[in-house]
């Protein structure tokens, strides 16, 4: 008897508000909302997390490929520099701890 009246109790709350009534040929629209995921894109900056015995110099050089020059390497360990000096535990490019998250960015 009270699941009968749950389900006449459901069916009157859809007939209220219409939605026994709904018109099944209009597409449904959801409303856009912040939680909406936003693709990735080549521009989105890439990360490395920290290991042991890293430094911002080891980390710019791996990314850009064993064949980059000490020329080609400054410009980018700057950059990463300075993107990641705020975000650091220690707040100096020269201190870093394993585990923590460098942004790289763009390369050149």
């Amino acid at each position: 008897m009270t699941r009968v009246l749950a389900v006449i109790a459901l069916v009157g709350l859809f007939t209220v508000t219409g939605i026994a009534g709904a018109d099944v040929s209009s597409p449904i629209r959801h409303p856009a909302t912040s939680e909406t995921p936003t693709p990735t894109s080549d521009t989105s900056p890439e990360t490395v997390v920290v290991e042991k015995g890293d430094h911002l110099w080891k980390i710019s050089a791996d990314h850009l490929g064993a064949g980059a020059s000490d020329g080609e390497i400054a410009p980018f360990w700057r950059d990463v520099v300075e993107v990641n000096t705020p975000r650091l535990r220690s707040g100096d490019p020269d201190l870093i701890y394993p585990g923590e998250i460098v942004e790289l960015p763009a390369s050149p």
